[in-house]
């Protein structure tokens, strides 16, 4: 799929048997992920707290660990794996008006899914580093570690919005 560098018309422009729809960039992404953690925070402390209502009877540093480790590290795989195969979309993207679309135009599939946001993910964050993240800004298609492995693109949901196109074939049995 080519990139076509232009920044005005229809969101969606339909042809054939291609679909054009504009990439996100690193920005809106940034701040549909920073959405994402702080439902992911707040969810798993709501759950912690229901589960331990009277706290661990543990040192700070392991009740530390625990918190912020166990729970937003398997709630939050959780999250973005059941939400991206369910609604193509978590609800910081939603909130953004962004959503994950596969390259080949077919319908997210649970190994595409997991390899973005499990394998995808895991090397972004590699080291706590989070610099898998920063391709996205120096990538021509606006894709990150875990779109490059999962064979997508996260592209604008709804309104025309300025950046760049990508070409996706539509998927003419997901359309029957």
């Amino acid at each position: 799929m080519d990139i076509i560098n232009e920044h005005s018309g229809n969101q969606l422009m339909e042809s054939g048997n291609v679909i054009t729809l504009r990439v996100v960039g690193f920005w809106t992404r940034f701040f549909a992920f920073i959405l994402d953690l702080l439902v992911i925070a707040m969810s798993s402390q709501i759950f912690f707290s229901l589960v331990w209502p009277s706290g661990l009877e543990t040192t700070t540093v392991n009740s530390f660990i625990l918190i912020n480790s166990l729970f937003p590290g398997i709630w939050g795989s959780l999250y973005f794996v059941l939400m991206t195969m369910y609604f193509g979309q978590t609800l910081g993207k939603m909130i953004m008006g962004i959503k994950v679309v596969r390259k080949d135009g077919h319908p997210l599939s649970w190994l595409t899914v997991i390899m973005r946001e499990v394998a995808g993910r895991i090397l972004a964050q590699l080291l706590g580093t989070y610099l898998g993240y920063l391709v996205c800004a120096f990538h021509p298609r606006k894709q990150g570690l875990s779109d490059i492995l999962g064979d997508t693109y996260v592209v604008y949901a709804g309104a025309n919005k300025l950046g760049r196109l990508v070409q996706i074939p539509t998927d003419q049995a997901a359309a029957k």
